[in-house]
């Protein structure tokens, strides 16, 4: 890629604003849209996401003092600016500086950064905000490669992809969101034309060729769910459910079959010395959460430990649901979700894109029921996009809100785009128009954008 979404004007401004910077450059960072697989990549299960061709991009500079600036050509976001040093504090929950923090706190400790160099960022995005796109991790990505420029550090070299894929997700919990690699790691990962399977600890990726007939299509429910807002409680509380269930089947298994027995996540029953089939597991999460719900009670005895040790380990902010906590559910979607992943995995070799679709179908479903992360919205979205064409459908991301992923015969698409609009975006929403509907167009990963000609 050798264009920018800067605008050349916007370029030359912002350099004579600052005296002959030593270090001048662009980078990119693509969005991304996952296939299928969610909730599973920080439980160690494997992801299907693609990169799309909606992206962030940053003109960065450096600057003579030890200050850390940040423009924005999206008015939402105001200037503003901190001071690089050994220990930088969050700002408030929400603020948009906290994703270029993240990815410069990161770097520093990895690095050993001892100057703290000073630099400008600017950010031109045509990624939408809060939709499941993954315009956050795409923010904290094209910082950390703004900022190992500025150090002189060279990707590929000094770090690699995977290497910064592992450090990025890390560092997004700075921000106060407990996900996975999934989003880090397909943004420096992935390919154009190609859907990139990735297995985790230690990270592995797979490109696989998309579908030649079918296109994936991309219809924004418009319902925003920020990670660093209202929903953030409600997104850490997967990661928690996941980490306390995970804890209740290493006692479980230490007390029934032997006491050295480890599980960190819950991967760890599949490809752990324990070796368990998809089976076998979901018998054992039958055999160890009799009730579909548990009170913070009921977990703390499984765990046998009080519910005040319970609250400050696990639970902190997480509220107790009026009917309990559903570990079960969670569990029944992580493990049925992984398979999912590797069954599209093989219909995308076999170029299936029928089963494709079943398997986005059925994915959508666990979401809703068992990880409760749909929206009424998202509901009639995916119901309106199956009516009008869509051989599968589903929400992707996080969930609360955001996007689906649609699954369309290419001959079909202007139909089913139409259709969606009328039946959805007019008529379910009262909107004059789709607003966020568009073809999944595939990109490269993130990188530098080589500038021939900089006015100054």
């Amino acid at each position: 890629m050798s264009t920018t979404l800067i605008a050349p004007e916007k370029i030359s401004t912002l350099l004579k604003s600052m005296r002959t910077p030593s270090v001048v450059g662009v980078c990119r960072a693509p969005g991304r849209v996952n296939l299928i697989g969610e909730h599973t990549d920080y439980n160690g299960f494997s992801v299907l996401p693609i990169t799309i061709k909606k992206e962030i991009h940053a003109l960065f500079f450096s600057r003579n003092d030890h200050i850390i600036s940040l423009s924005n050509d999206n008015p939402q976001f105001s200037p503003v600016s901190f001071i690089n040093s050994e220990h930088i504090a969050p700002s408030a929950t929400g603020a948009w500086e906290n994703y270029v923090k993240s990815a410069v706190v990161a770097i520093n400790k990895k690095f050993n950064v001892k100057d703290y160099p000073g630099f400008h960022i600017h950010i031109s995005s045509d990624l939408p905000i809060a939709s499941g796109l993954s315009s956050s991790s795409a923010l904290v990505i094209t910082s950390a490669l703004a900022y190992l420029k500025i150090l002189g550090i060279e990707l590929n070299k000094k770090i690699s992809r995977p290497e910064l894929s592992e450090l990025m997700a890390e560092a997004e919990h700075f921000v106060g969101t407990r996900g996975g690699g999934m989003d880090q790691t397909v943004i420096l990962n992935g390919g154009e034309n190609y859907a990139c399977k990735i297995d985790f600890f230690p990270i592995k990726t797979q490109l696989i060729p998309l579908f030649e007939d079918f296109i994936f299509v991309v219809c924004d429910s418009t319902i925003r769910a920020p990670k660093t807002g209202s929903c953030l409680s409600k997104y850490n509380s997967g990661p928690i459910m996941c980490s306390i269930a995970t804890a209740i089947f290493e006692r479980y298994l230490q007390e029934k079959i032997d006491k050295s027995i480890k599980i960190q996540r819950l991967s760890d029953l599949w490809s752990g010395d324990l070796c368990l089939t998809l089976k076998e597991i979901l018998e054992l999460n039958n055999t160890i959460f009799t009730k579909e719900t548990l009170t913070s009670r009921e977990i703390a005895n499984l765990l046998n430990i009080s519910p005040t040790h319970l609250r400050e380990k696990w639970l902190k902010e997480i509220e107790e649901p009026p009917n309990g906590f559903p570990l079960k559910a969670k569990v029944r979607h992580v493990i049925t979700e992984h398979s999912r992943v590797e069954l599209c995995r093989d219909a995308l070799i076999a170029n299936n894109p029928y089963t494709f679709g079943q398997l986005m179908n059925e994915s959508h479903k666990s979401c809703a029921k068992d990880y409760e992360i749909s929206t009424p919205e998202l509901e009639m979205l995916t119901k309106i996009a199956r009516k009008a064409g869509a051989i599968g459908s589903r929400l992707t991301g996080a969930g609360f809100g955001g996007c689906t992923i649609n699954l369309i015969p290419k001959e079909n698409v202007e139909k089913f785009m139409e259709e969606v609009e009328k039946e959805y975006y007019r008529k379910y929403l009262g909107l004059s128009s789709a607003k966020g509907m568009f073809i999944a167009e595939t990109a490269d990963p993130a990188d530098y954008i080589k500038l021939e000609h900089i006015k100054t």
